[in-house]
């Protein structure tokens, strides 16, 4: 069976094992009602990625901050106020969790109900991810906060703004992104986020579609990926957002569903 492996990107990298699914891949859902993390579906990623030294360090993502109770997948973002005994990679504040599928997809609807880390200094992120090398980066992403200005700056981070991009690699020239605005997502309610990413056929143009609480925010109709992917969920701490003057705070998922296209130009 096909797998990826040692998986680097710029933003981010991190290291995934997931296997491709099939041509007749059927409706993934789960909603977490368990006592467990389902571990023949998900792996609980134990990694580091775009840090930089000059501007701002993190401890990566560990498996204890990725739990199930309540309904929920539960991954805690530990801050810089944090004191606790789970060590990171290198400290043991500014360290996340990530929820990953083993199988991956290609085209196909997106759709995750969840509850955002509610600190513009922690970033919650849904993402799908493939690698071979900076010309071969497949990627979708949700990213939280946004920024409400340009150039983007830490402290243009908010909660209220969302980063969308997809990527084909990692140039300046492979990846298209957008800010937005979304309104309040940390009203203590579930919001959905859905992406729809189209890699397209003869009479269909590939494009991603964006959508908050089924409202259409932004599609995208250059660099669209085309290689079957893993579907990526957690927080982490990039140096682009806002310090994270926090203990610890917590992305609550309510369930993740996952549609296939199959459609003619998938790279599986």
């Amino acid at each position: 069976m096909q797998r990826c492996s040692f998986i680097l990107f710029l933003c981010p990298f991190l290291l995934c094992i997931c296997f491709p699914a099939s041509s007749s891949a059927q409706i993934f859902f789960d909603d977490f009602n368990g006592t467990s993390i389902d571990s023949t579906v998900w792996t609980l990623l134990n990694s580091k990625w775009g840090e930089n030294p000059a501007k701002g360090r993190h401890g990566g993502v560990v498996p204890e901050n990725v739990s199930a109770g309540n309904g929920n997948l539960i991954i805690r973002a530990n801050g810089n106020l944090y004191k606790g005994s789970i060590k990171g990679h290198g400290q043991n504040t500014k360290v996340g969790g990530v929820a990953s599928t083993k199988k991956m997809y290609a085209s196909g609807s997106f759709e995750i109900k969840a509850k955002i880390c509610p600190h513009p200094g922690a970033l919650t992120a849904f993402w799908t991810f493939y690698y071979e090398n900076d010309n071969f980066n497949h990627e979708i992403d949700f990213e939280f906060p946004g920024h409400n200005q340009a150039p983007r700056t830490p402290d243009s981070s908010r909660l209220d703004w969302g980063l969308m991009t997809n990527w084909r690699g990692v140039g300046e020239d492979q990846y298209n992104n957008a800010d937005k605005f979304f309104g309040n997502q940390t009203d203590g309610q579930y919001h959905l986020y859905r992406f729809e990413w189209h890699t397209g056929s003869d009479v269909q143009k590939p494009r991603v579609e964006w959508y908050y609480d089924n409202k259409l925010l932004h599609t995208s109709f250059e660099n669209i990926p085309a290689h079957a992917g893993c579907y990526n969920i957690g927080i982490w701490f990039p140096w682009w957002i806002k310090e994270a003057d926090f203990e610890s705070a917590y992305l609550y998922v309510d369930w993740v569903k996952i549609t296939p296209f199959n459609e003619p130009n998938d790279l599986k």
